[in-house]
């Protein structure tokens, strides 16, 4: 399935479109002396920050760490901070996701992502590549904007 460019009518809910909770996460971890970002690179080459559903009974933070195991390959993130709500059409415009994003950390490069066809790139924060979603991509660049400002504590 070949997607076209989002644009502003995947951020405008229509009537009678059921909800669907989502999370997803901005994970960085150190290597070469800066920060780092994972992109998930689904198949047809879409890059876009891990995500997914919530399951029937799973909190947030549960969905997370399944989502980053599936889709990235990630099993020791650490969350540091609540990004907050994004809100958008799904790729099949059949639901609207309410994405609650986080901040994570971690040492780990990953391992293959259980979801076929799914890999995971690391790229410099300051150099990160165009994500399909362009609201990931604003999330992205006000992390690296506040990472610089000093806040979640990491150095």
């Amino acid at each position: 399935m070949s997607l076209p460019p989002p644009d502003d009518s995947w951020y405008v809910r229509p009537p009678d479109l059921p909800g669907r909770a989502s999370v997803g996460t901005v994970v960085l971890r150190r290597g070469g002396g800066e920060w780092q970002v994972a992109v998930v690179v689904e198949p047809g080459d879409y890059r876009q920050l891990p995500k997914g559903g919530l399951e029937p009974g799973e909190t947030h933070e549960q969905a997370l760490h399944r989502e980053l195991r599936e889709e990235a390959g990630l099993t020791a993130v650490r969350l540091v901070a609540d990004l907050g709500v994004l809100e958008r059409q799904n790729s099949a415009r059949t639901r609207w996701q309410v994405t609650r994003y986080f901040l994570g950390v971690t040492g780990e490069v990953g391992v293959t992502p259980l979801e076929p066809g799914f890999r995971l790139e690391w790229h410099p924060l300051n150099a990160a590549p165009p994500l399909f979603w362009p609201e990931q991509g604003r999330l992205v660049a006000r992390v690296r904007q506040n990472l610089a400002g000093g806040e979640y504590g990491l150095a």
